[in-house]
Formats: structure tokens, C-alpha cells, sequence
């Protein structure tokens, strides 16, 4: 057996490209452990052999204690690899699984669209039901998790797949007030705002480039989003120059969100300014109303400034606003989390997302726990997963319902962000971004475009330099990237 205190692992595998997928099976139970080829606590071994048409994938740990799991052997392209990788990881999670006696609940799961498995089994003739069935016996999903996804996939039909003709806009303002503890984005804080007037002048040079050739490949918007960073950082002016160039040159959009996440940004002029220009959802985001956990994360606001936020956007006249909560923030426990939800559900806003904290190695809070000695996946699983659980029966009783979901590394207790949404309120550019259904041209410093190409069942990525410095400078090269790639799909 295995000790949950293990502090780094010897890993060895036959397959040396399977490496970085075996390590994350072992992430799933140790966290974020030194794992090496060479040097370990314990040493695990992946051993791969082929026999009578048969693949078989050997876990061993510490040379004595093992696990096999056998399948057919698969011969050409993507499902060759992708049965192998899938036979190997569920070795090793077979061992970890035993060796820890414990059951994740995503069980083998290290993706972050959990969702695409369900789909992936309705795709070879399954129901929605056995497509649930199959997910737990494969992967070993829980009933609950797998109920949950079987719920997403019912509230996705009819609006996951969007018109051949259409894509989805991005436009990233990559600057925050303060840089919150646990944000890994490419965003900086503003400063003495001396780089926003240039990068507001290369965003637009950016959206009319790209607008000309969307144009005439016949394209049309459906679903705008201005995300972030903190949009709201910037003056009312400046959005307003951002956002009526954007509903210039790409008009008639279904749905446009403004990401007014920080309420310390918030204020009636940029509230009128996003309004004015036909935005019809918006972000205000509490993350918690506990207000000495928003000091320990970095956020500037307090409690009372995102309800004063809340209430000027319903006078504005937003009937569609969204607020994103964490769970498993440092030193709050389950009352704490349950007070913030009763105070957003008083508010009935139109969506909620439910975040579980995930501690990135690029943020700050990853290096004040680096200094402080303490795990980087802190907080306690238990805890995270009871917070969890209660967001959803909580929600769903009062009429919420799970529309998206995706995973991160590193996130507490190995769960996930689900986003609920009231009746005709699920935001399409997030079913489309996250489902990975929609083209999504994105501009702005450190947005990646993504362009699907379905006959040939493949998404390429065309990305904007992170710099913001280096953005503006190089504004039209960025454009150019994209129009290379976008104008790919024409000629296939």
C-alpha cells in the first residue's frame, strides 16, 4: 500500500510519449508532486506488451504491488493511439486506486471536457442514457458525476451545434486593478494606465482587419464576448470606442457578454456604455462576500461594493447578469461558502458559475504556499467536494440548471467549474468555446483564435502574442496569423 504523505514519485514507462499522461493519473491522488524518470519516494512502473493481438498495460509499484488491464489491440491513426493511452491510464489508476484506496470522483479522468465522452458515445450509436453507462464502467465516473454530465448534454441540445455559416468573437483587455492571488491569465495590472490608450488604438486596427476578411468569407457573428483581465478596468470612454467598432463591423450578434467581472471597476457611466451598445449579459463576480477572503485573494472590492454593482446594473436595465463564486478559497470552510450562496441566490442573477479553486503554478497564491511549505493542492478535498455538491442541489431547487462544465489541474479536490443558467439564459459562447463546437476568432494580446475544420476533424489554434507591449507593436502580424488560418477553410 501507499502512503498519502508521498512527496515525489520515480515514474518509468516503455512508451516514453504516454509520460505526461501517466504522471497526470498520478497527479489525480498525489497532487502536484515532483515526478521523474530518475528519482522518487516511491517508483511506479508502466509496462507495455503486445500478445495474440492482445495490448497489455502493467502498473507496478515498487516492484511488487501491480495491476494489468488488457484490450483489444487497435491498429491505425487516432484510435490506436487514443485506445492505448486510455488502457494505459486505467492501469495506473486501477494501482493508485487500490494503493490509496480511494475513487476520485472523475475517476480516471484527467481531461478538462469531461462532456466530449458522452458525446463520443452517442457518436457510436449509444443513448444519452447508455452513453452515462458507458462513462461509468470505462472511466469510472460516479453516478454523480456522470448524472451531472447526462444533465449538461440534455440542457446543450438544439444550441450546441451553431450555424454552419456563423463564428464566435473573443476580444481580451488584458489589465486588471489588482492581480488576484490564484490568476494565472495574461493580464497585468494597469498602473498609470499609460498602455491602455495604445492598446485600445491596436484592438481596433485589429477588429477592422479582421472584419474584411471575415466578411468575405461570408461569415456572420453569433455570439460576441468581451472577457478578460477586467474590461471594466479600462474608462467608459474607451469601451465605448472598443464596442462601437465591434458591433460596427460585426453586426446583428444573438448574444454579446461584457465580463464587468471586478465591482470595484463598476461604475453608472461604463454600466450606460455597455448598455448603449445592445450588450445584453454581463458578469459581476463576487468570487465569495466574506470580505477578509477577498483581501487574502487579492481583490481590491468588498462585499457591499458588488451588491451596490448588482443592483445599478438591474436599474440599468440588465436582464441577464451572471456571477461567478469559487469554492475551497483559502481559510473559508463550508459556512462561509454557504452564506455566499444564499446572498447570490437572494439576488437571483440569471446564471451562476461555480468555480472549485485551482491553484496555478504561475500565480501568486501558488508561491505564497511554495514559501509557506503547504501542499499546493491545499484545500481539503472533503470540504471541496461537500461545497460542491451543495451548489448544485441548492441551485437546482431554486430553477438553475448545469448547462457547462469544463476541469482544470490542480483544482481542488479534483472536481470542477459548472456553469447554471435559468431557462432560455445558457450563454452560447461558452457552450461553443468549451464544447469546442464554435469558431472563435479572438483578438486582443493573448487571445488564441481556434478554427475548426470538421471533414478533417481538426481544430487549428492561431494565437496573439501575451505581451502587451509586444501586441501593439506587432498588431497586423497578429491579423495576418489569422487570416492565414481562417482563410485555410476556404480553399479546403
Amino acid at each position: 500500500m501507499m502512503d498519502h504523505a508521498v512527496t515525489s514519485v520515480r515514474l518509468t514507462t516503455n512508451l516514453d510519449w504516454l509520460y505526461p499522461e501517466l504522471s497526470e493519473v498520478i497527479r489525480l491522488f498525489l497532487g502536484d508532486i515532483p515526478i521523474a524518470p530518475d528519482a522518487g519516494a516511491v517508483e511506479i512502473a508502466h509496462i507495455h506488451t503486445e500478445e495474440n493481438g492482445m495490448w497489455t498495460e502493467n502498473a507496478v509499484l515498487d516492484g511488487n504491488f501491480s495491476r494489468s488491464h488488457c484490450v483489444k489491440k487497435v491498429s491505425g491513426g487516432l484510435e490506436e493511439k487514443r485506445t492505448l493511452k486510455r488502457a494505459a491510464k486505467t492501469a495506473l489508476f486501477l494501482l493508485m486506486s487500490q494503493a490509496l484506496d480511494r475513487m476520485p470522483p472523475w475517476g480516471s479522468l484527467t481531461g478538462i471536457r469531461p462532456t466530449r465522452l458522452i458525446y463520443e458515445g452517442m457518436s457510436r450509436g449509444m443513448t444519452l442514457e447508455e452513453a452515462e453507462n458507458w462513462v461509468k464502467q470505462e472511466f469510472f465516473v460516479s453516478d454523480e458525476k456522470a448524472s451531472l454530465l447526462k444533465e449538461i448534454v440534455t440542457m446543450q441540445k438544439g444550441i450546441i451545434e451553431p450555424p454552419k455559416d456563423t463564428f464566435d468573437l473573443y476580444i481580451g483587455i488584458p489589465f486588471c486593478v489588482t492581480r488576484c492571488a490564484y490568476c494565472s491569465f495574461a493580464s497585468g495590472e494597469i498602473g498609470n494606465g499609460k498602455l491602455t490608450e495604445p492598446y485600445v488604438d491596436a484592438l481596433i486596427q485589429e477588429i477592422r482587419e479582421t472584419s474584411a476578411f471575415m466578411k468575405k468569407m461570408n461569415l456572420r457573428l453569433r455570439a460576441g464576448y468581451m472577457g478578460g483581465g477586467t474590461p471594466t478596468s479600462l474608462s467608459a470612454d474607451q469601451l465605448d470606442r472598443i464596442l462601437k467598432e465591434a458591433m460596427h463591423h460585426f453586426p446583428d450578434a444573438v448574444e454579446w457578454t461584457v465580463e464587468a467581472g471586478r465591482p470595484d471597476t463598476i461604475d453608472k457611466d461604463k454600466l450606460l456604455v455597455i448598455r448603449n451598445n445592445h450588450v445584453d449579459r454581463i458578469s459581476v463576480n463576487p468570487q465569495t462576500f466574506k470580505d477578509e477572503t477577498l483581501k487574502i485573494i487579492g481583490r481590491r472590492h468588498t462585499s457591499e461594493e458588488t451588491l451596490r454593482a448588482f443592483h445599478l446594473a438591474r436599474e440599468i436595465g440588465f436582464d441577464h447578469i451572471n456571477m461567478d463564486l469559487i469554492a475551497a478559497l483559502p481559510g473559508e470552510d463550508f459556512k462561509d461558502f454557504e452564506r455566499t450562496l444564499s446572498i447570490v441566490t437572494d439576488l437571483n442573477p440569471e446564471s451562476v458559475t461555480v468555480h472549485s479553486l485551482a491553484i496555478k503554478r504561475s500565480s501568486k497564491l501558488h508561491e505564497q504556499l511554495t514559501v509557506q511549505g503547504t501542499s499546493h493542492n491545499q484545500a481539503d478535498c472533503e470540504m471541496a467536494d461537500d461545497m460542491i455538491r451543495y451548489a448544485r442541489k441548492t441551485l437546482s431547487a431554486l430553477g438553475w440548471r448545469p448547462y457547462y462544465l469544463y476541469r482544470q489541474k490542480y483544482m481542488a479536490g479534483n472536481l470542477e467549474n459548472v456553469g447554471y443558467a435559468k431557462p432560455g439564459k445558457a450563454c452560447l459562447y461558452n457552450i461553443g468555446n468549451m464544447e469546442e463546437t464554435a469558431r472563435v476568432l479572438a483578438l486582443g494580446a493573448g487571445a488564441i483564435s481556434k478554427w475548426i475544420f470538421p471533414r478533417e476533424r481538426r481544430i487549428e489554434r492561431a494565437p496573439n502574442v501575451k505581451n502587451i507591449e509586444e501586441y501593439i507593436a506587432r498588431v497586423h502580424e497578429m491579423t495576418e496569423r489569422k487570416r492565414i488560418l481562417i482563410m485555410e477553410d476556404e480553399r479546403s
